[in-house]
Parts: structure tokens; C-alpha cells; sequence
């Protein structure tokens, strides 16, 4: 029987020393999720103990092609078969209980009212504007550089679809998905930021988020040690605080966006004519 909705975690194989660590905090503070879960994988499989969980396997075309971070979540979300969908990422490792029933209410909201989209499950994700229609939700806030977020949300699956565009990373579907947004009538909701908040009141408590620019974040550190979780954290090392980008990094950064920016543009052209 089709679960009414999907879990999935967003990964690559190079990550998957992430897998056992989130995979022993999930079945610790989320026992009675009573969804599917599904691991986006590129060619690797995995099982954990009693959890039923489907590895994907998305990421190489026919040609033996490496599929970008958006190709393999497009191919991810063709082979779940439940409507709605909750992604988080193999470094979201979750710190104390999840509010499983809030998030079960918040899902048949969602299958009640058919003007949801998506509803942002903590404070860390978007700006709020301002009280929706729907008790402990607030709109999202339209012109912001970030409406459209990788941090936990509950997402109506064709909707998150909709937004992907294949030549697109995660930071790149973030921003420009984001601007995209504004041409849409989609509705996005938040939490209410007055209620959930992050360390004091959280739907899912998890780390934002485990790895930065493929380090370790020291703030998992004391978290694995609570249970035992053995991890070498020489191989990735930490992440230290930001320095400032030199001057020539900046350019090349702003170059390398150009391609994807003329992208935008030909769209947003296209779709006004």
C-alpha cells in the first residue's frame, strides 16, 4: 500500500559515510515514522538494520554520463510513487525527537487543501511574511534570495519537479528557483517562526547541516560520541570559520555563474512573450 508520504533523503555516493550516522539518529528520535524512506544514491545500495529503505541508484545516464546534482533528483522523484514528499539531506543528522504528528497534520493539510505547495518545517529555511489562512503557518515571503530551499520541507513532489532544471547544483536551484518562484502561483508556508525555533522549539531537530564544503562541522563532534558513532574524522577534516574570498576567487565565481544566469534570463524572456 502506497504510503501517504515520502521521506526522501538527497545524497551522493561520496557521502556515504554520512549514511550509518543518520541512519542510527534516525531510528533513535524518529521510531514511529510510519512513512517510506527513500536514499538518493548514485550507483551505491544500502540497508540499515529494520528500516525499510529503497536506495535509488540514479546517477549515471546512459552513456555513463555524471548526472548533475538536479538530474539525480528529478530521476529520484520519477520513481517515488507517493504525491507528496519530505527532503532532507544525508547531513541533516537529527539531535532530539522529531514531532512526528505535527508533521503527519501537516501532511493531510496539505492532501485537505490543495493550495499548498510546500510547507518549510523549520525557521532556518525562508523569510515569513506574515499569518496564513492555515493555524501555525505564516506565508513565505516573495522577493527573497532564497524562497525556494534544501532545508527540510514537505513538498507537494510535482511541485519540486517543477522547479529543478537539470544544468542546475543545489545552491544554483536554490537561487535561481527562487527567482523562478516569483513568476509562479505556487504557495509556499513556513512554520511560525514565533513558535518553532531553532534549540528551543523544533518540528525536526537536526544539525544545519553536518558537512560544509565537504568538512566536517565540529558540531557533530559531541553528537556521534553520545552514541558511539565512530567516524575518522581525519579523512574530510573540519570546517573552520570563513576567510575572506581573494579577489580573483570572487571573479571566477561570478564568471562561472554567468552561464547559468543567461539560462534565467532566456526563461524569463521566453516566458513572458
Amino acid at each position: 500500500m502506497m504510503k501517504k508520504y515520502a521521506l526522501i533523503i538527497n545524497t551522493c555516493d561520496k557521502f556515504e559515510d554520512c549514511w550509518d550516522p543518520f541512519f542510527k539518529l534516525f531510528e533513535t528520535y524518529w521510531p514511529d515514522f510510519d512513512g517510506q524512506i527513500y536514499l538518493n544514491t548514485e550507483l551505491k545500495d544500502y540497508e540499515y538494520k529494520n528500516l525499510n529503505i529503497i536506495a535509488l541508484k540514479v546517477a549515471k545516464d546512459a552513456n555513463g554520463k555524471r548526472l548533475t546534482w538536479s538530474e539525480c533528483l528529478k530521476n529520484a522523484l520519477h520513481l517515488i510513487e507517493e504525491e507528496y514528499v519530505l527532503y532532507m539531506q544525508e547531513d541533516y543528522f537529527l539531535k532530539a525527537p522529531v514531532q512526528n504528528d505535527l508533521i503527519n497534520r501537516y501532511v493531510s493539510l496539505m492532501k485537505k487543501n490543495e493550495i499548498i505547495d510546500c510547507i518549510h518545517l523549520t525557521d532556518q529555511a525562508v523569510e515569513s511574511m506574515e499569518p496564513s489562512e492555515f493555524e501555525s503557518l505564516y506565508d513565505v515571503k516573495l522577493n527573497q534570495r532564497y524562497r525556494l530551499s534544501c532545508q527540510a520541507a514537505i513538498w507537494k513532489k510535482a511541485v519540486l519537479d517543477f522547479y529543478l532544471r537539470n544544468h542546475e547544483s543545489a545552491w544554483e536551484f536554490e537561487e535561481f528557483g527562487s527567482k523562478r518562484s516569483a513568476w509562479e502561483n505556487h504557495k509556499f508556508y513556513v512554520v511560525d517562526p514565533n513558535w518553532i525555533k531553532i534549540d528551543e522549539n523544533e518540528i525536526l531537530p537536526y544539525v544545519f547541516t553536518g558537512i560544509i564544503g565537504g568538512k566536517w562541522k565540529k558540531e557533530v563532534i559531541q553528537l556521534f560520541d553520545k552514541f558511539n558513532i565512530k567516524i575518522d574524522f581525519t579523512k574530510r577534516g573540519f570546517h573552520e570559520d570563513r576567510v575572506s574570498n581573494s579577489l580573483s576567487n570572487k571573479i571566477q565565481y561570478k564568471l562561472k555563474k554567468i552561464p547559468i544566469q543567461f539560462r534565467h534570463f532566456l526563461e524569463s524572456v521566453s516566458r513572458k512573450s
